[in-house]
């Protein structure tokens, strides 16, 4: 082989990588503009956890005793949190308030955040170590909690 057909089979091959480098970087859900304001795919480092810096729950918000979640307002601060209320029926949060609730595993705890203007409509998901109080990782903020689901363990 020459130094030509090796040099000819080197850009064939970086040309054939560029092109399924693209095509895999196309593929995906695809996207609504007026449903995905304020949010980011689950999963990314642009999540609303790590853009705001909300990665943690706060101490005085847990530990939650059986059947109860709380509603928390980042806002208002902690000394202006609800406080416990039973997770059944599910809790009314307003307008940039985390509902945080329990998971069907006993160390999760999940929270769902609302957004800062439009009721009743959720931007990101996350599951949170509970005894931590860290963000384990991201969910689709279209899927219901395990509260919604019957599925949350007390």
């Amino acid at each position: 082989m020459t130094f030509r057909h090796l040099a000819a089979a080197l850009v064939g091959t970086a040309a054939l990588l560029t092109g399924i480098g693209a095509s895999a970087q196309s593929v995906g859900k695809a996207s609504d503009p007026e449903r995905d304001v304020g949010r980011a795919a689950p999963g990314q480092d642009n999540s609303y956890f790590n853009v705001t810096a909300k990665n943690r729950i706060p101490a005085p918000l847990l530990p939650l005793k059986k059947g109860q979640c709380v509603i928390w307002y980042p806002e208002k601060g902690i000394a202006e949190h609800t406080g416990p209320m039973p997770c059944s029926p599910l809790p009314k949060v307003e307008p940039g308030g985390w509902l945080i609730a329990p998971s069907k595993d006993p160390v999760i705890l999940e929270a769902a955040v609302y957004h800062a203007e439009n009721p009743g409509v959720v931007i990101a998901r996350g599951s949170f170590d509970a005894r931590t109080r860290y963000l384990v990782r991201t969910l689709d903020p279209d899927s219901k909690m395990d509260i919604q689901k019957g599925k949350a363990k007390p």
